[in-house]
């Protein structure tokens, strides 16, 4: 045999050879499915620990970030409230109920406040021309003819001009209750006067349950000129 031909026989056995290891590993090199357990495994265990570990975790960790946060601005609520409530000196605190109280009353019935200005009236020598009331509920903005904190009505006497000006200082300065006059109208003549007027009386029902500590509050001391109000008023009733 020529020496080309034997080498070219060599040499194509050795291709041959090389091929056949190359498809081996070609073959070997190929994913089974038993190769991708693992992983879809491991894929599958993050998946359900990030859902029901770590969403968890990071949803209670906001939450209590909020709570921390909430409690803290509770507790500067607090602060401010003691810081006020220790401006308040306790005696004079305590006069001041004392003489709120004689002012302003528990209940206020309907017939005991009609009553009272209708008396009134009779010791200043004054007919009742009208005479109406009925329980509102006092609020900042509005007066509703409801259940509430305070008895109101349109009232109309005549008589002396002069007994009708005391009538209208006695309701003011010398009442047992809190009033306020509004809406008056005085017309007359020489000898006969009217006088038509909205009164309310108003009373502070004494409330039972839980004291909200976390609401605004304004120390009654900023009040002064209503204190004075209620001194003068007292000292009139001592008299």
């Amino acid at each position: 045999m020529p020496v080309g031909i034997a080498k070219n026989n060599l040499d194509n056995r050795k291709i041959k050879k090389e091929l056949i290891g190359l498809s081996k590993r070609a073959k070997k090199s190929q994913l089974k499915l038993s190769d991708l357990i693992i992983p879809l495994s491991a894929a599958v265990v993050l998946i359900l620990l990030t859902l029901f570990v770590f969403v968890p975790m990071v949803r209670t960790a906001n939450e209590s970030r909020a709570e921390l946060k909430e409690v803290n601005e509770k507790l500067g609520k607090l602060d401010i409230l003691e810081s006020k409530l220790n401006g308040i000196d306790d005696s004079e605190l305590l006069e001041d109920l004392i003489v709120a109280k004689k002012i302003i009353p528990n209940i206020l019935k309907v017939s005991d406040f009609v009553y009272y200005i209708d008396t009134l009236a009779e010791r200043k020598h004054l007919s009742t021309k009208e005479i109406s009331a009925g329980d509102v509920n006092v609020s900042s903005d509005t007066t509703e003819t409801r259940g509430g904190q305070g008895v109101s009505g349109p009232l109309s006497y005549s008589g002396r001009y002069e007994d009708i000006l005391d009538f209208l200082e006695d309701i003011q300065g010398y009442s047992p209750y809190l009033v306020t006059l509004k809406n008056v109208s005085l017309t007359g003549g020489e000898k006969t006067w009217s006088v038509d007027f909205d009164l309310a009386g108003y009373y502070i029902p004494e409330r039972s349950g839980r004291v909200d500590f976390y609401l605004p509050f304004t120390p009654y001391t900023n009040f002064s000129d209503v204190i004075d109000i209620f001194s003068l008023r007292v000292s009139k009733l001592d008299e």
